[in-house]
């Protein structure tokens, strides 16, 4: 069975990769075709993340695990690809270069019964940027009743100076 991946890179510009892989292929070998698909250095750290619907990171899932004392995780190599996107919209977070931290929303976008051997990028948008986007990390604001029912009247609270 063949998963297409469609790989978004958090910037301001869209910069998507769509990836076709074989669903019982372990999640390591999507890391490789996203670092293929986007150019990426093959020697940086990298982590998938479980997430829910605020995209908030909840289980890690490493390369390699290098935390002894927190138990066992699932590796990359341990995961299947059909366990994680079990249906159409599933999403992974995906961490890349822990330095320069490179983020990406991982998504199912389609299922099929055709048998594919290797992974590879079926579509390209945009061009990959040379930097990491700088990520920003806020706050919820609270809702404010009065915030927008007044947002209207901000021009009469200019003075003007003589």
């Amino acid at each position: 069975m063949k998963s297409t991946i469609q790989v978004y890179l958090e910037c301001k510009e869209d910069v998507i990769r769509d990836i076709e892989i074989a669903s019982d292929n372990n999640i390591e070998k999507l890391h490789f075709a996203i670092i293929e698909a986007f150019g990426l250095d093959k020697n940086e750290m990298a982590s998938f993340y479980k997430t829910n619907t605020e995209f908030e990171l909840l289980q890690e899932i490493p390369y390699i695990s290098m935390d002894e004392k927190s138990g066992p995780l699932l590796i990359m190599k341990e995961v299947l690809i059909s366990s994680i996107f079990t249906e159409k919209g599933s999403q992974l977070l995906y961490v890349y270069d822990f330095l320069k931290m490179w983020r990406f929303l991982i998504t199912l976008s389609e299922t099929s019964e055709e048998i594919i051997e290797d992974a590879q990028c079926v579509n390209k948008v945009g061009k990959m940027p040379k930097t990491a986007p700088d990520i920003q990390f806020e706050a919820k604001k609270e809702f404010d009743p009065f915030d927008e029912a007044f947002e209207d009247f901000d021009e009469f609270n200019a003075y003007e100076e003589s």
